[in-house]
């Protein structure tokens, strides 16, 4: 049984490594910052393709929690590249949240916030504040809960609204894509806000 699980191990740690590398290889965008947008199956680039605020912190997650197992450099450099451009280019500095996407120069093409992008974002601020205890990740994290709880929360029938303007306004079409519900309030949503949360909780 042992060196059963001892050879899981070793083809898990291979995994990951294929996996991550592949990123590290493909995606890094030398020309413009940050990360390409969209790679086809065939490792084709489209360099001016924009850039998702969901798609940039799970980037940011995956690297920050690569190098919180593996105490990798070449992992916290990326985890470093995402957030800096996440902070410089999908922060709302203004009316606070996160913006839904960037075109290919970093420049706000998609202005919306939806609630599940917040969350990722603190999801993903607090992974890489525990692999650097950077106060200004803490910080940007904090501070994107709170605008959650001021402009989300329903506070006469409970739970967190899916989506607003720019400008925190209620929106009528919300869905995420077309395949999901246009509702006002998702699962989706709620779960990913109570992982959010949690590791927030974990380092604040």
């Amino acid at each position: 049984m042992a060196e059963a699980l001892h050879h899981f191990k070793k083809e898990l740690e291979t995994e990951l490594e294929n996996i991550l590398s592949y990123w590290v290889n493909h995606d890094i965008d030398d020309e413009y910052g940050g990360f390409i947008g969209k790679i086809d199956r065939f490792n084709n680039t489209d360099k001016k393709a924009d850039k998702g605020s969901v798609l940039n912190s799970r980037i940011l997650w995956t690297f920050s929690a690569a190098y919180n197992l593996t105490n990798e450099p070449a992992y916290l450099k990326c985890a470093q590249r995402a957030y800096h451009y996440f902070i410089d280019h999908f922060i709302d500095k203004t009316l606070g949240g996160v913006y839904w996407s960037v075109n290919y120069k970093g420049v706000a093409s998609d202005k919306k916030k939806q609630v599940y992008a917040v969350s990722f974002a603190i999801y993903a601020l607090s992974e890489f504040y525990h692999a650097t205890t950077l106060d200004d990740a803490k910080k940007y994290a904090i501070d994107l809960f709170t605008v959650i709880e001021q402009y989300s929360y329903d506070t006469v029938k409970r739970g967190y609204i899916d989506a607003f303007t720019e400008e925190w306004t209620p929106m009528q079409y919300i869905r995420l894509s077309a395949k999901d519900a246009n509702e006002k309030k998702t699962m989706n949503t709620h779960l990913h806000i109570l992982e959010a949360y949690s590791k927030l909780y974990s380092i604040w």
